[in-house]
């Protein structure tokens, strides 16, 4: 499944939102704010292993409403590297 235009504008707005930058924080102090791939401390993203989409009306669910595993900090070069190497899976829930 392809993401529109729009759905990616509102997911890059979701990315701003208190909830999601307080899940952020969450999941990179449960990783000790490091890569989990090469242990790295610089410039840390929290990455979606997948993504979901609401099967009702095919919106992605919130950059929040992820459980825990499906969230890891990766460096931005791990993360860049990551979405160059394999494709996020979309799941409907």
């Amino acid at each position: 499944m392809q993401a529109s235009t729009d759905q990616k504008e509102i997911y890059n707005t979701q990315l701003q939102a208190n909830q999601w930058l307080e899940r952020r924080q969450q999941i990179l102090t449960r990783d000790n704010h490091r890569c989990v791939r090469c242990g790295s401390s610089n410039q840390l993203n929290v990455h979606h292993r997948q993504y979901h989409t609401r099967t009702a009306n095919g919106q992605f669910v919130e950059p929040w409403n992820y459980k825990s595993h499906n969230l890891i900090t990766l460096c931005r070069s791990c993360h860049q590297l990551g979405h160059k190497l394999f494709k996020v899976p979309v799941f409907n829930v």
